[in-house]
């Protein structure tokens, strides 16, 4: 991926994640708002729609119009009557007196307050629900904001007064409102463009995956198409040569056409581990998991090798401490293949005389099962890549025992699937030992669920 499509990516991935917490503080303040909005009303409006003709503060006032005497309520014990809810008649809360034609009554109890609410009209069609105003004061010319509630007068006592509407002051709740609406756009625009530096962040780091995946393949498309130049260019030579001898027989040429048979085992054995690694990396190859006895499968897989390694006048061991009847769930088949290729890759790195030991361990949680040899040393350079694909340590070494360097790869794959571990480490005095790990309900889901399909 060259720098101007990686440099677009990362332009993209900014803007997407700059909109997308762009879009998450608007909605979120929405909410807040609207939240806060229903919850900081809903007391008084409340206490409002609890509101009675009998209610203690509409009395009041009924009792002051009706003696015309607004410090009536100081005559008892010289306290206002409370409101049961809360309110009580002071400024905060006040009650007016209509009369059908739509005139304010209770002037005398509203003393000064009157000028602020002679502009205030009657709504008769609007009874016994909440109504939000505004009120504007002629003489300070200032706002007031009440939530109000509006009854129909049905007492024979008082004939004078049709209505009775109840407004309780609502400015502080609004200027807070507003105050708290103010911080918060403040905050929003402040972690705005704080989120775009962390968007610039996710960006780049977004774009990290995509360029390792994006040079994995790159390198493994060259490595490969390397590998397969070699053994092509070897088959076309050899075709091209019996050309050249036209009149010789099989027999006579029998060389060349080894050669080339040699060849394409390679070639073919090549293309079956790219297949493999390709299938892995779009995950396409599925774990076909079974409950497996362990030491009957084992006891099978070293057959082969041990007769390999008295060929080659090697010592193999095969050591174990499972009981026989010890079973663990992974996919036989992978896990066979992951053996061949580390017993395979002991026997052909070491020299006549040297050990290749299998250990098989069972603990509580995992099954360990460990290849060693007292072959060559690894340094530790060559241990950080040795399960990368095309890595080899030694590229002569390997072109004479056949490697390409994709075994431990496919056996690291291969481990993962079972959600296991594969490591290196050295062996004392000399050797090396890959060590693999299963876990013990790694793969118990999926049998189960195969069991019930």
């Amino acid at each position: 991926m060259n720098k101007e499509l990686s440099k677009k990516h990362r332009i993209r991935f900014f803007f997407m994640n700059v909109f997308a917490f762009a879009c998450i503080f608007f909605a979120l303040g929405l909410i807040v708002l609207n939240v806060l909005n229903l919850s900081a009303y809903r007391e008084t409006d409340d206490i409002l729609k609890a509101t009675t003709l009998r209610s203690p503060i509409v009395q009041l006032e009924l009792e002051r119009y009706e003696q015309h005497d607004p410090s009536y309520n100081n005559r008892m014990n010289g306290a206002a009557t409370p409101f049961r809810g809360g309110m009580s008649n002071n400024f905060n809360t006040q009650v007016i007196l209509w009369s059908k034609e739509g005139e304010i009554l209770n002037t005398d109890t509203l003393g000064g307050r009157f000028t602020q609410f002679q502009n205030l009209s009657l709504n008769p069609n609007s009874l016994d629900t909440i109504d939000s105003i505004e009120i504007q004061d002629t003489a300070s010319e200032n706002t007031a904001a009440f939530h109000s509630i509006t009854l129909k007068n049905t007492s024979t006592a008082n004939e004078d007064v049709a209505y009775i509407q109840v407004l309780a002051n609502t400015n502080q709740i609004r200027s807070a409102m507003a105050n708290f609406q103010v911080i918060l756009i403040l905050c929003m625009v402040l972690f705005w463009f704080l989120s775009i530096g962390v968007s610039y962040y996710l960006s780049s780091l977004s774009m990290k995956p995509i360029l390792a995946s994006w040079k994995q393949q790159q390198e493994f498309v060259e490595n490969a198409s390397h590998e397969l130049r070699t053994p092509l260019t070897i088959i076309q030579n050899s075709l091209q040569h019996l050309f050249t001898k036209p009149t010789h027989t099989i027999i006579d040429e029998s060389e060349s056409i080894a050669q080339a048979l040699t060849e394409t085992r390679r070639l073919t054995g090549l293309t079956n581990d790219l297949l493999v690694i390709a299938r892995n990396d779009s995950n396409q190859q599925t774990l076909h998991a079974e409950q497996i006895f362990i030491q009957p499968f084992l006891q099978e897989l070293v057959k082969p090798f041990q007769e390999m390694a008295q060929l080659d006048q090697k010592v193999f061991l095969y050591e174990s401490t499972v009981s026989s009847d010890a079973t663990w769930i992974f996919d036989e088949k992978k896990i066979h293949q992951v053996m061949v290729i580390l017993l395979d890759n002991a026997l052909k790195y070491t020299n006549s005389g040297d050990t290749v030991k299998l250990i098989s361990t069972l603990h509580a949680k995992e099954w360990q099962i460990d290849v060693q040899n007292t072959g060559p040393s690894i340094s530790d350079d060559d241990k950080k890549h040795i399960f990368d694909r095309f890595y080899r340590e030694d590229r002569s070494r390997s072109k004479e025992t056949g490697g390409y360097g994709l075994g431990l790869a496919i056996a690291k794959q291969i481990v993962t699937e079972h959600r296991g571990t594969i490591l290196i480490k050295d062996v004392q005095p000399k050797g090396v030992c890959f060590q693999v790990k299963l876990p013990k309900h790694a793969l118990k889901e999926a049998l189960s669920k195969k069991k019930n399909n």
